[in-house]
C-alpha cells in the first residue's frame, strides 16, 4: 500500500547508505538493550503510538514486539514509522512480515521522513463510506465524495483535476453522519482552496473550513463518534 502521502522524506545521505546507518544504529542500540522505540501509524486517519520492543537486527531487517492494535493497523497499512531517540529524525518503514496474533512485525526499507500529519492543528479521519460533497469552482460546480474531515479541513475525491489558485473561496455543501442515529446532517460552510493531488485513481481536493458553531459542533461529535468506532474495530480485530 502506498503511503506516501504521508510523510515528506528527510534523506541524510542517499538512500542505501541512509538505510545501512539506520540498520546499524539499530543493531547498536539491542547490543546495549536499549531496546525500547514507539511505533506511529495513522489508522483511518487517527493517529496511534504505542512502545515496541526491538527483539532483532538481521540482515537489513528489524524485528520487533508490537502493541496488539498497531499489530492491527500494521497488518492493513502495511507500513510504520519509528520514534526511536537514538535518530535525529522520525524512521518510515516497510513491512516484511506482520503476525497480529503473535503482536510481531518485522520491518525493512528504512528512511528518515517527517510525518505531514503532525503539523496540524486537529485531527482528520477518513469517512468509510465517503459521503456527497459539492463546492462551487470557478469553472462550475463541483461534485465529489467526502473522504476526510476535521474541524477545519476537509478532502473531497473528484474524478477530474480540479486546479484553481491557492487560497480560493468557496461556498462547500458536505453531508456529516451521526453515527448513532444513523443519519446525515447537510452542512454548508466557507472554504478555501489549499490544493489537489491524486489518492486511489481519482483526485484528492484539500480545503480549509470555517465553519460556523452549529456546523462546527456536528462536525466534532461525528469525529468523536467516529474516534469510538475506529478504536472498537482495532480492538475486535486484535482479539
Amino acid at each position: 500500500m502506498d503511503f506516501s502521502y504521508l510523510y515528506s522524506t528527510r534523506p541524510r545521505k542517499n538512500v542505501d547508505e541512509d538505510m545501512a546507518d539506520i540498520v546499524a544504529t539499530f543493531r547498536d542500540l539491542l547490543k546495549v538493550k536499549k531496546t525500547a522505540v514507539k511505533l506511529v501509524n495513522y489508522y483511518q486517519g487517527l493517529p496511534l503510538c504505542y512502545p515496541a520492543t526491538i527483539v532483532g537486527v538481521d540482515h537489513g531487517m528489524l524485528d520487533l514486539d508490537i502493541h496488539p492494535q498497531q499489530a492491527v493497523a500494521i497488518e492493513r497499512g502495511h507500513y510504520t514509522f519509528i520514534k526511536c531517540d537514538g535518530f535525529p529524525h522520525m524512521i518510515g518503514a516497510h513491512v516484511q512480515y506482520i503476525n497480529v496474533h503473535k503482536r510481531a512485525v518485522t520491518l525493512m526499507k528504512f528512511f528518515f521522513a517527517e510525518i505531514m500529519a503532525e503539523h496540524r492543528h486537529a485531527i482528520r479521519l477518513m469517512l468509510t463510506p465517503p459521503t456527497n460533497a459539492a463546492f462551487e469552482a470557478p469553472k462550475g460546480p463541483v461534485k465529489g465524495q467526502l473522504y476526510d474531515l476535521s474541524v477545519n479541513g476537509a478532502g473531497i475525491l473528484v474524478d477530474h483535476p480540479c486546479e484553481m489558485p491557492e487560497g480560493t473561496e468557496l461556498k462547500l455543501q458536505l453531508m456529516v453522519p451521526n453515527i448513532v442515529q444513523n443519519t446525515h446532517v447537510i452542512a454548508t460552510t466557507s472554504a478555501s482552496f489549499v490544493g489537489t493531488s491524486e489518492r486511489d485513481g481519482a483526485y484528492l481536493v484539500r480545503l480549509a473550513i470555517s465553519p460556523d458553531k452549529a456546523v462546527e459542533q456536528h462536525i466534532s461529535q461525528y469525529l468523536f463518534q467516529r474516534q469510538v468506532e475506529i478504536i472498537r474495530d482495532l480492538k475486535e480485530a486484535s482479539v
